[in-house]
C-alpha cells in the first residue's frame, strides 16, 4: 500500500487549504460586488404615484432618492396625450428632484421619463405613469338662476386622487437575491473545503 511522505502530505494539506482560500476569496468578491452594487442611488418616492388615477391635475411631480442628486444633469420630461408638458428645468434640492407642470392639463396618460446622476456618478434613469380623468367630476347644473334670497349648494369641489408614495424601486429584491446567492456560493465553497479536507484525511489514514 502506498504511504505519502510527509513532504507529499505537506503538498497535498497546502494544495487544498489553496484551494478552499480561492473559492472563499472568490465568494468575498461576489458579495462586495453585490454590495457595492446596491449601495448605489436609487428612486424611493414619486409623486404622482406610479400607476395611480388622479381627478385633480398636478402642478409638479416629486422624485425623491435615497442619495442626494446632482443638479448639473438632473432631466425629468413628462409628456401626456398633447406631448410634452414640464415648464422649466427640473429643480435639486437633496435628494429630492421637482418638475414643473404647465396647467390646465388635458385627460389622459402621463409618462414621467428621469435621468438624474447622484454625487458619487451614479446614473439612475427610470420612467412612471399617472392617469388624469379631471372631467370625471361633477359638474355644475345648469338652470334657472337662484333668486338673491336663496341659497343653493355650490358645486362640490372635484376630488383629489390619494397619490400614495410608490413603493421603493425593486432594487431591494436585488439585493436579496444577490446576497441570497453570494451566501449559497459560500456554503458550497465552505462543503467543497470541508469535504476535500476530509477526504484527504481518510486517504492519510488508509
Amino acid at each position: 500500500m502506498f504511504v505519502p511522505t510527509k513532504r507529499q502530505q505537506k503538498v497535498v494539506r497546502i494544495t487544498v487549504w489553496a484551494a478552499v482560500l480561492g473559492l472563499l476569496l472568490g465568494v468575498l468578491a461576489q458579495v462586495v460586488f453585490a454590495v457595492g452594487a446596491d449601495a448605489h442611488t436609487a428612486l424611493k418616492t414619486v409623486s404622482p404615484a406610479d400607476g395611480s388615477r388622479l381627478t385633480t391635475a398636478p402642478t409638479q411631480v416629486v422624485l425623491t432618492f435615497d442619495d442626494p442628486i446632482s443638479e448639473s444633469f438632473a432631466t425629468v420630461t413628462v409628456t401626456g396625450p398633447g406631448g410634452s408638458v414640464g415648464t422649466g428645468r427640473a429643480a435639486v434640492d437633496g435628494a429630492v428632484v421637482t418638475q414643473a407642470l404647465r396647467s390646465g392639463l388635458a385627460d389622459g396618460r402621463y409618462t414621467v421619463a428621469f435621468r438624474v446622476v447622484s454625487d458619487d456618478g451614479h446614473p439612475v434613469s427610470d420612467t412612471t405613469t399617472f392617469q388624469l380623468a379631471a372631467s370625471a367630476s361633477p359638474s355644475a347644473t345648469t338652470g334657472a338662476t337662484p333668486s338673491a334670497g336663496s341659497s343653493s349648494p355650490a358645486p362640490s369641489a372635484t376630488a383629489t386622487a390619494v397619490q400614495a408614495d410608490a413603493a421603493p424601486a425593486s432594487a431591494d429584491d436585488g439585493r436579496t437575491k444577490r446576497l441570497g446567492l453570494a451566501v449559497g456560493v459560500a456554503a458550497l465553497a465552505l462543503a467543497a473545503g470541508t469535504a476535500v479536507v476530509a477526504a484527504t484525511r481518510r486517504r492519510r489514514a488508509g
